[in-house]
């Protein structure tokens, strides 16, 4: 296996905990708010891990364009048998989905602890609020 598809795999597979996570109901607001400072401590704490994020992003960019110029722009006729240009087209229409799932799944999860965020912060809000009323 190519060292850069056993990276992106781990890294899908790390998103997908993640977003696994982000998408169960929260029984309350104090879990939802420890899982949030959890994921932004770490976040925050190794500046690494951002650009190891961002890397690992533009990895699954670079195949996800290989694989769409092999399936859209290449003269893959040319110079080889019927079967093995299938089992290529295959691969790569594969490694396509991949790739785009990998992306899409980065992005949800971005937007997954944005929204966590902004829930944690407006329901300690509506708690001062309901406090101060009592």
């Amino acid at each position: 296996m190519d060292p850069g598809w056993m990276l992106l795999s781990l890294f899908m597979l790390i998103e997908t905990l993640l977003v696994a996570v982000l998408i169960m109901p929260m029984p309350s607001n104090k879990i939802r708010g420890l899982m949030v400072d959890g994921i932004r401590h770490v976040w925050n704490t190794y500046p690494n891990l951002r650009y190891i994020a961002a890397l690992m992003l533009t990895l699954n960019a670079y195949y996800f364009y290989n694989s769409m110029h092999y399936l859209y722009f290449s003269d893959r006729y040319e110079h080889s048998e019927i079967k093995d240009t299938k089992t290529r087209m295959f691969r790569e229409q594969r490694n396509a989905y991949l790739t785009g799932f990998g992306i899409g799944l980065f992005f949800v999860l971005n937007r997954l602890m944005d929204l966590h965020t902004q829930l944690y912060d407006a329901r300690n809000v509506q708690k001062e609020q309901e406090k101060k009323t009592q």
